[in-house]
């Protein structure tokens, strides 16, 4: 099977191109076009993923995931019924039910290669992190694509059609913002600038409305008698609110507790309050990510289109048009990642090649022991930058500090922040390795360190000692999310699991 899989933080989908017509969402088995990214551990050897997992948020959240997404290359170890399960583990039981239900529907059960799709912005601990649950879930990744450009590619966004345009990609999901601008050349698309927050998205709003509801229940019939289980019933009520909020102007949600009850009058007015600052922070990225395209002789933009479920409330394409001065488009803003990721797959496994480009996602650089401070400072000497056209590679000569040196430490960090900085605490590392066997050299000796980013965003480092040849090499599979024992014993855990829906 060749997939496109939009892994996303609230809701998951999967799609192919099937025949002449272009790119089809294959629903799941309940008959659902998107799956909600939930899993409910039912058991140590069962588990339910999507709408079901959803519906026990309310009543069994000790042994229920949502939003793993936003832990995504990070060390956040979960335990049900006795076993420890990772962000990696966790996602490839959302993308195994995916390729499942796709089997089912395309009369397919052998080998799966997917383009699968990641925010803009991540950076390639998370990057890693969704490549190694794609590996988990027996998928063979064809690329990591981003999401901005998986929607233009469905919005049209091509060089036979839109030759010459600069287009804004404005992708507000579940739980991550993108903003990209979109340079439309004759023989490719290509990314100028990318930016994002990885904690932002329409589950903010969810909780800005969970909590205007419960104080508005509250004010009503004073405090509800079990507090976890009704806030856990009233967050779950909110989506069904927003979209009918996306309809009409005026709703009445019905809220009860026992005996009690209040009816709570919402309008489009309150929603637009409520995340007026949300909105803010948004467009406060996309003027910065448009800032960066200047920088690189894109001046203006040509379309604006609108992607990710949250985009779907009035108030973002309010703004989005108030602020930019074009109407935005908005065309099936849920399934654009996804059919965009279909639309990509196809063309590779047709081709071998894809006409359109990404951009660095973060500074990558290495950190440095400044031999001039006595206090013994260092700092980090970014190489490759953000937003540089991938793939990308860019070397530097550094120098030994000492007489007689026989080895050096490499660090190489990623930028953490939104803007890039030359202190350790605004980076992260993302490999560690040490140069040995060093001929005794005077102090200022060099040394040469090359970096290079592939298409996919992962890293890989070299350095070497020119008079002896002395090289060291690191991937960043070496210091991987997932190591190869882990991974095993990951397998293992997602193979004796029965997923259920």
């Amino acid at each position: 099977m060749i997939l496109g899989i939009d892994l996303g933080t609230t809701y998951s989908a999967v799609a192919a191109v099937t025949g002449p017509g272009g790119p089809t969402v294959l629903p799941n088995r309940l008959g659902e076009l998107t799956t909600p990214s939930v899993v409910r551990f039912t058991s140590a050897g069962e588990v339910i993923v999507g709408t079901a997992a959803r519906d026990a948020l309310a009543f069994d959240q000790d042994n229920t995931v949502a939003l793993v997404k936003r832990q995504m290359g990070t060390e956040f170890d979960m335990r049900f019924h006795g076993t420890t399960h990772t962000p990696e583990s966790v996602s490839a039981l959302i993308l195994r039910s995916l390729v499942d239900a796709a089997g089912v529907h395309l009369g397919h059960d052998g080998d799966v290669r997917a383009v699968v799709t990641v925010p803009a912005y991540f950076g390639i601990r998370e990057r890693e992190a969704t490549y190694q649950a794609a590996r988990l879930a027996g998928i063979e990744v064809l690329e990591l694509l981003s999401e901005p450009v998986a929607a233009a590619l469905h919005y049209g966004c091509t060089p036979a059609a839109r030759a010459g345009d600069a287009v804004l990609v404005y992708d507000l999901g579940g739980g991550t913002f993108d903003t990209t601008v979109l340079r439309v050349d004759a023989d490719d698309v290509r990314v100028v600038a990318t930016d994002g927050d990885s904690k932002l998205g329409g589950a903010d709003w969810d909780e800005r409305l969970t909590d205007y509801l419960i104080e508005s229940f509250i004010r009503g019939a004073g405090e509800p008698t079990d507090e976890d289980a009704f806030t856990a019933r009233t967050a779950a009520a909110t989506e069904g609110i927003k979209r009918a909020l996306s309809s009409r102007t005026v709703h009445r949600a019905v809220l009860r507790d026992g005996d009690a009850s209040v009816t709570v009058e919402l309008d489009r007015a309150t929603m637009r309050e409520l995340g007026a600052d949300l909105v803010a922070r948004t467009l406060a990225i996309t003027r910065r990510c448009l800032e960066s395209a200047r920088g690189k002789g894109v001046h203006g933009v040509d379309q604006v289109v609108l992607v990710g479920g949250a985009t779907r409330m009035p108030a973002i394409a309010e703004a989005v048009q108030a602020e930019f001065g074009l109407k935005p488009q908005i065309v099936d803003p849920d399934l654009a990642v996804v059919l965009g990721a279909a639309r990509r797959a196809h063309e590779i496994a047709s081709t071998g090649r894809a006409t359109a480009r990404s951009v660095v996602p973060r500074s990558f650089g290495v950190l440095i022991d400044d031999s001039h401070d006595p206090a013994g400072g260092t700092a980090i000497v970014h190489v490759v930058h953000h937003n540089e056209p991938l793939p990308a590679r860019a070397s530097i000569r550094l120098a030994t500090i000492v007489n007689h040196q026989r080895r050096v430490r490499v660090q190489v960090y990623e930028q953490a922040g939104d803007i890039p900085s030359t202190a350790t605490t605004d980076n992260r590392r993302v490999l560690d390795g040490i140069l040995e066997g060093l001929p005794e050299l005077p102090a200022a000796s060099p040394i040469d360190l090359e970096i290079g980013v592939d298409t996919d965003g992962l890293l890989s480092v070299s350095a070497v000692e020119p008079r002896s040849g002395n090289t060291l090499t690191l991937r960043a599979y070496v210091d991987g999310v997932v190591d190869n024992a882990a991974s095993g014993r990951l397998e293992t855990t997602i193979n004796g699991l029965a997923i259920g829906y």
